[in-house]
């Protein structure tokens, strides 16, 4: 947001404006939403909504600058200084630019001045109808060019520095406290100012009262700087601190204003404190032409116009770039300075329809010829979507950023599968600081919040992108998308029939994956791990490849989570990479017209036995074994420790004729004798 005053814009322009059109229809036109207007004694103050890529907007130059193209005035506001610095001798202390983050840098040294005189009363109230505090005539008026030009500036106390004026990177772990007494850690490589005592101010942000101006102040610094926008947006964002500067700088200021607004703050300065200019320090060049070659025929194909060169050329010229006309159609178009947003041509094409105006461009049927490429994403996410929701399952989404202590909850170490360290430059805050390895911790965050709430979780799916290093890509990253399932709580709740809760368990989950291996034909198999946050853990394998896990949350980790303990249940986790699913093809067999013998084995196995081995064993001994199913499984009373009670059904039959007893208790002794010999596999009797 930038508010802007009538009575300002006037004094600046020197004519009197219409405001009811170029307020309320063209600020509106070009983008610029008129949030508010209010009228205070003789002046309206304008509040307007500025983007983010436009910060030439945040001054009154800037809407200016747009009047006189409403206006058709083609020309710009000329704002000038009486005052000249060029031939000033060296400043009294040593200066030195450590960083390259500073760009252009202007400093000019006052001596002299009285800052307890009053700040004129016409800029006291200016300012406190913008919502700037007035503070002394030295401050209000760094303010009043701010709200001027756009040019943020900061003044020191000469007589508070130490000998130098150092612009460097922080170094981690460095603090000071601002103006407004808060101590604060600077992020590490900010743009800091300092001298021979430590740092006097976080560079286009905020300073700090051991340099502060006061009314005692009689030599003053005036520094007008052009600092590297996303230095000053991360630091911004970092320190928690936003100011009228800091709001300029972080979103980029024309870098050739440096050197006006340091100026014109002197200039100003003199007339209302006195003093006399005494040197000054100038490292200052304009700005690199940005210089954009277009097609004209590329514009009307955008667009859908037929403009001519000298159309664009006039449309552009009206919005201050200065046109070469190169051919009929192709033209040089020079960007203005303060236009930061103009990074491509598109951009100007941009600027070309919204001077030319929307509504006097035609709509047209587009002409395109488009071969279908199927999305195997959307189309995966559409069938196991279909998939969960056909097993009450629930969807839940989530950020793709975790918090930056999520590896330390989940208990896992740089040398874990589920490790993650890819953090954010300028994250929103430390819950959302590092891109996703996995979807466990979103996963245990949604369900632990809906403890917290509802004192359960429904059966919950998501589907989302993660992240990992990658050195074989240009980035050195890479994502994939994934689905995640946690089951925990109760599948059927004791009621009418039914004498107690059936709480969900492994093979509730496994029954997830089992569904979505027969949806897709895969060949699924399971192989068991280990590892941190899982109690119970399996790798997931497809024809031979891992594309994801399976297992039990381990419930200690729960405990790091807020709200955690609430947790009683077991918890139960799938993830699955989606990408590569592809649908396989289920070989059709003639079925049998013989009738099929069915029976059911209750073995007594020991534990570590895997049931893979004892599924191979028994399909090994005929192809008239069909099929084999685990019915139940028991472990307590009767059962001895160690080992657990497994009631197979096995399903036998002859292709070519009705199978005999005999027969069939010939197969089943000869895969009973192996699975004894092999893997103490018995009949429970």
């Amino acid at each position: 947001m930038f508010k802007y005053s009538h009575r300002f814009l006037e004094n600046l322009a020197g004519e009197k404006i219409d405001y009811v059109d170029f307020d309320r229809h063209w600020l509106d036109m070009q983008g610029f939403e008129v949030a508010g207007e209010v009228p205070v004694d003789d002046d309206t103050i304008v509040e307007l909504e500025v983007k983010a890529n436009r910060p030439d907007m945040l001054s009154h130059l800037g809407v200016l600058r747009e009047y006189y193209v409403y206006k058709n005035y083609n020309r710009l506001p000329k704002i000038e200084s009486k005052v000249s610095i060029d031939n000033l001798k060296e400043l009294p202390i040593d200066v030195q630019v450590q960083t390259d983050d500073v760009h252009n840098l202007v400093l000019v040294c006052i001596k002299g001045i009285d800052n307890s005189k009053p700040t004129p009363e016409k800029i006291v109230k200016l300012l406190h109808n913008l919502g700037v505090a007035s503070v002394n005539p030295v401050v209000d008026l760094s303010n009043y060019i701010m709200l001027e030009l756009g040019q943020p500036i900061h003044i020191y106390d000469l007589d508070k520095l130490n000998s130098v004026i150092k612009f460097s990177n922080a170094k981690a772990g460095e603090k000071i406290t601002t103006l407004n007494g808060t101590e604060i850690e600077i992020p590490k490589g900010s743009v800091t100012i300092g001298d021979k005592d430590g740092t006097i101010c976080l560079a286009g942000i905020i300073g700090t009262k051991k340099v502060e101006i006061d009314s005692n102040t009689t030599n003053i610094i005036i520094e007008s700087a052009n600092f590297d926008a996303i230095k000053m947006r991360i630091a911004s964002q970092k320190t928690h601190i936003s100011t009228l500067a800091s709001y300029r700088n972080e979103r980029g200021v024309d870098p050739n204003i440096t050197k006006l607004g340091a100026c014109l703050c002197a200039e100003y300065i003199m007339n209302v404190c006195g003093g006399q200019l005494d040197s000054a320090y100038i490292r200052f060049e304009n700005g690199a032409d940005n210089v954009k070659n277009v097609k004209v025929s590329y514009v009307n194909k955008i667009l859908g116009t037929k403009l001519t060169a000298n159309d664009i050329k006039k449309i552009l010229e009206n919005y201050y770039y200065k046109i070469d006309i190169v051919n009929d159609d192709e033209f040089v178009a020079k960007v203005p300075s303060y236009r930061l947003d103009i990074e491509d041509k598109i951009d100007v094409v941009g600027d070309i329809a919204q001077m030319y105006g929307y509504h006097n461009i035609a709509p047209t049927m587009p002409n395109l010829s488009v071969e279908y490429e199927p999305n195997s994403y959307i189309i995966n996410s559409d069938i196991l979507r279909n998939l969960m929701f056909s097993q009450n399952i629930n969807e839940c989404i989530s950020y793709s950023f975790i918090h930056e202590q999520a590896n330390e909850m989940l208990n896992v170490g740089k040398d874990s599968e589920f490790y993650g360290d890819i953090k954010l430059l300028n994250p929103l805050s430390n819950k959302f600081a590092i891109m996703r390895p996995n979807m466990i911790y979103s996963m245990l965050n949604t369900l632990v919040y809906n403890y917290a709430k509802e004192g359960e979780c429904a059966p919950i799916f998501e589907i989302g992108t993660v992240f990992r290093e990658d050195k074989t890509t240009d980035t050195g990253y890479a994502q994939s998308s994934n689905l995640a399932v946690v089951l925990c709580g109760n599948k059927i709740t004791k009621g009418f029939g039914i004498d107690k809760d059936i709480p969900f368990d492994f093979y509730d989950i496994k029954q997830v994956l089992e569904l979505i291996a027969t949806e897709y034909s895969l060949n699924v198999e399971l192989k068991e791990s280990k590892g941190q946050p899982f109690s119970l853990l399996a790798d997931v394998y497809v024809d031979g490849e891992k594309v994801g896990v399976i297992g039990q949350i381990d419930s200690n980790i729960l405990k790091n989570f807020e709200n955690g303990k609430l947790v009683k249940d077991k918890v139960y986790y799938l993830e699955i990479t989606i990408d590569d699913l592809k649908m396989g093809v289920t070989p059709l067999k003639p079925q049998s017209k013989f009738p099929s013998i069915v029976r059911e084995y209750n073995l007594l196995v020991a534990d570590g036995v895997e049931y893979k081995n004892i599924e191979n064993v028994i399909y090994s001994v005929s192809n008239c074994v069909k099929s084999v199913h685990v019915c139940d499984i028991y472990r307590g009373k009767g059962v001895k420790e160690g080992t657990k009670s497994l009631l197979l059904q096995v399903e036998y039959n002859g292709d070519d004729e009705t199978l005999t007893a005999n027969e069939v208790e010939e197969m089943e002794k000869t895969w009973l004798n192996k699975l004894d010999k092999d893997y103490k596999v018995t009949l429970k009797l």
